[in-house]
């Protein structure tokens, strides 16, 4: 597999599972109260954003470090929790 579709799904992953983490957190609290609650549209925003930017940032600084091809997944994975993780920190 190209090393540019292992990075793109690795951010991905990364994005959307550190933006539908909380949501899920905070379903599984509610229904233990036994309310609910609902998808916002700003979690879909935050993660569009996000990853337009991760994708742009990791292309641009991928190339500098000296990752071999088994660890590029973790890496791509590991840039895009931690930048969705800063932007939901920043819009919260």
């Amino acid at each position: 597999m190209e090393t540019e579709i292992i990075v793109a799904l690795g951010i991905f992953l990364g994005c959307f599972l550190r933006a539908v983490y909380p949501w899920l957190k905070k379903k599984s609290e509610a229904a233990k109260l036994g309310q609910q609650i609902k998808w916002e549209s700003r979690f879909v925003w935050t993660l569009v954003f996000n990853l337009i930017v991760a994708l742009i940032t990791t292309i641009l600084i991928l190339p500098s470090f000296p990752v071999s091809g088994e660890y590029v997944f973790v890496f791509a994975f590991t840039f895009g929790w931690s930048s969705q993780d800063i932007v939901n920190k920043l819009v919260t």
